[in-house]
């Protein structure tokens, strides 16, 4: 089947949403549908989505929660706009511009607004200047550049992205041909703007919880856990998908991914959930709050496992960068827009230069800033993917594209993870100690011919970019990494200081 043809798409479409009713002999027909699609991703997906059911898999019974769950516009919009324009037609109109040499983000992060209506301990976002916001204009004209390159997919950050709620509505609507996902805290979601969610059936809210009432309300405030629980309960009622985002800390890890919090979630409808890892940026960057690197290959290990055997999608920012093939920021897959313009690599990492304001967002998406930053990947000698992150395991990344391009500092104190000695020492320290429990077991794998990453591979040599400057040593590496990771045991009470 070729799914260039519209004719070919709609089918797909009308199958896919057929056979989401919660039974399982309607699913049979997705999976003989798979034989008939042309393309090694997308066969691949649906061969995988077939054998999950014949396993009985939590990701297989997911779909079946889906379709008795969402509603039916939010089921059509889910597979018109998500699988069929943003994953298979606008990831080939995406192919033809990286053969031409043009990186396009597959999609967007915005936050239109930097203001909220909760004081969160540690917020990421705490620090930016609250003033200004994207006029409805500005948003438009990036989602409309968006689905030129084939990204039918946007997130809506922050901030409270609600606080912007009739705004964005009438964007959500105007786009109806793109999906969207939004980070919440869930206490602006009335009924009235669930019931329009309902209706449009393309956004998929995101509600921020810390684990149950105690640990949620501790960090953002008295009452917050029942008001999101309460918006929860509303868009169950009305069909409308929706997750949890959580952040993993060091007090909250153990908590946030056991069987016990899993199952709370899905009983109360969540059907993914999205785990970040504290990161010390923002306000308080209180260095006590980071998971340590035990703690986080722990929680990553737990999800990975606890993924398989419950009906939800869940999905760990860090831990997970063998699944997406490593870092995703810099424009290799995504980019951040601020609520002033500015285009930033990553939400985590708060520094650029250009603007949406003066720049399409492919012009950003290919400045020097980000190839320099792309021309870094996979960042470490050996393409470890378990350590992905060029903020907090390979730090010297960061730094050096900073540097390399004097990138100004997105607000006060931003810049401390590349200057302050304190803040360095601590992040240098960390990266060492990851490295040492997870290299052995990533050199395993990457030796292993039945691995996707197998070292000799055609994928894994992918990974190493022309301009790499870890280039000429890609085949010789891992003799170091064996021997450092025998010291894994390497004490982490040097990672515990409080800023």
């Amino acid at each position: 089947m070729n799914l260039n043809n519209r004719i070919s798409m709609n089918i797909v479409q009308r199958t896919i949403v057929r056979s989401l009713t919660g039974r399982v002999e309607d699913l049979y027909r997705v999976m003989r549908l798979a034989r008939r699609f042309t393309g090694p991703k997308i066969t691949a997906f649906m061969r995988n989505f077939a054998a999950g059911h014949y396993k009985d898999s939590g990701f297989a019974r997911l779909f079946l929660r889906l379709g008795t769950q969402a509603n039916a516009q939010c089921k059509k919009a889910l597979v018109r706009n998500l699988v069929c324009n943003w994953g298979i037609a606008g990831a080939n109109a995406r192919k033809r511009f990286e053969e031409k040499g043009t990186y396009v983000p597959s999609f967007v992060v915005i936050s239109p607004s930097m203001r909220c209506n909760l004081r969160c301990t540690g917020c990421y976002a705490g620090l930016y200047a609250k003033d200004g916001e994207l006029s409805e204009t500005e948003i438009d004209r990036v989602l409309t550049e968006m689905k030129s390159f084939g990204s039918y997919f946007a997130v809506i950050s922050g901030g409270e992205p609600y606080i912007m709620s009739d705004v964005l509505l009438r964007l959500f609507r105007k786009h109806s041909d793109m999906y969207f996902m939004t980070y919440t805290n869930g206490t602006l979601l009335t009924k009235d703007i669930v019931a329009e969610m309902a209706e449009l059936g393309n956004v998929a809210p995101a509600i921020s919880v810390e684990g149950y009432k105690g640990q949620t309300d501790r960090r953002r405030g008295d009452g917050t856990f029942e008001r999101a629980s309460a918006a929860m309960a509303r868009l169950r009622e009305a069909g409308v998908p929706f997750g949890i985002s959580v952040t993993y800390t060091s007090e909250n890890a153990a908590l946030v991914a056991s069987e016990g919090f899993v199952r709370y979630f899905i009983q109360r409808g969540a059907l993914f959930g999205w785990y970040f890892m504290f990161m010390p940026v923002g306000r308080d960057p209180l260095l006590s709050l980071v998971p340590s690197p035990r703690q986080r290959a722990e929680c990553g290990d737990a999800i990975a496992e606890l993924r398989q055997r419950f009906p939800i999608f869940l999905a760990d920012f860090w831990n997970d960068g063998p699944s997406v093939g490593g870092c995703l920021a810099g424009g290799r897959q995504y980019l951040h827009i601020l609520n002033s313009g500015r285009v930033e690599p990553c939400v985590f990492a708060h520094f650029g230069v250009d603007t949406i304001k003066e720049k399409t967002v492919l012009e950003a998406a290919n400045s020097p800033f980000f190839q320099s930053i792309r021309s870094r990947f996979p960042y470490n000698a050996n393409a470890n993917l378990k350590m992905p992150c060029m903020i907090i395991d390979n730090p010297e990344v960061l730094r050096a594209a900073v540097a390399e391009h004097l990138i100004p500092a997105g607000h006060t104190n931003s810049e401390d993870l590349i200057s302050d000695p304190k803040t360095v020492q601590w992040v240098d320290s960390y990266s060492r100690m990851f490295r040492q429990i997870v290299d052995p077991a990533w050199e395993a794998e990457i030796s292993q011919p039945d691995s996707r990453w197998y070292r000799n591979g055609p994928e894994y040599k992918s990974l190493f970019t022309p301009n790499n400057r870890f280039g000429e040593v890609r085949l010789a590496v891992g003799s170091k990494s064996r021997k450092d990771g025998k010291r894994a045991s390497r004490n982490e009470e040097g990672l515990t200081g409080r800023r």
